[in-house]
């Protein structure tokens, strides 16, 4: 769709995708299907959605503008490159590291994607000024070091306070009505930011090194870091 020009569905079909892959993840867990194809095969996926497709967003739209070219056409498929790259380390790495299951390392790849694609469709929404996509590429780049920072996370799930539960509830329904409906791309960059700086303010480590690879020894639960 971005190769086509059609950037606004573009960035919707990401939004689908993190829907989507929250959807099939809940749904194997329940019905206790999870396998090892499964595990790659969702990998595959991951970085198609939300490495591929959001880099592939920003490089089309910035080219769409035909105000790039020669070193900075060049420049915007590099960081483009480098943010795809990033996400596949990120799960490449899934199967050989090690943790608690209810921990992130690094911010999550569909959260990344998320914030991208609302982001530009805020963007596409509410201002017309295309010197603004200039810093797109920043963003890139910036989310391509979160995704394989050591920054360490806890998965977002029910707690013993009703009041929060009922609040993420309320939201996550809201997501899911807005995201096919293709209504409110403010309020989903809202949620995907809130929760970005929520969880790094409260449980993150400092992000000034890359988390290292760690060799999965027997007997240990491999960390979620999808």
């Amino acid at each position: 769709m971005s190769a086509q020009g059609d950037y606004r569905l573009a960035a919707w079909m990401i939004l689908w995708g993190v829907l989507l892959d929250k959807l099939d993840g809940t749904a194997a867990r329940l019905m206790n299907a999870t396998s090892k194809f499964g595990v790659e095969f969702d990998s595959f996926a991951d970085f198609v959605v939300f490495g591929i497709a959001p880099a592939a967003l920003i490089y089309y739209r910035l080219l769409g503008t035909g105000e790039f070219i020669g070193w900075q056409k060049s420049g915007i498929m590099g960081v483009s490159g480098l943010y795809a790259l990033s996400l596949a380390i990120r799960l490449s790495r899934f199967n050989i590291t090690t943790g608690g299951e209810d921990i992130f390392l690094g911010l999550p790849g569909t959260l990344m994607g998320a914030t991208v694609a609302s982001t530009y469709l805020t963007w596409d929404k509410y201002s017309s000024n295309t010197a603004l996509l200039i810093y797109f590429p920043a963003f890139l780049f910036i989310a391509a070091f979160l995704m394989i920072s050591s920054v360490k996370l806890p998965k977002m799930k029910l707690t013993k306070n009703k009041y929060f539960n009922v609040f993420l509830g309320a939201n996550v329904v809201a997501a899911y009505v807005c995201g096919p409906l293709m209504l409110l791309p403010e309020y989903l960059l809202g949620l995907a930011v809130t929760f970005t700086v929520e969880l790094i303010s409260t449980f993150g480590v400092p992000l000034s090194t890359p988390a290292l690879v760690r060799l999965k020894p027997p007997g240990k639960a491999p960390l979620v870091s999808v």
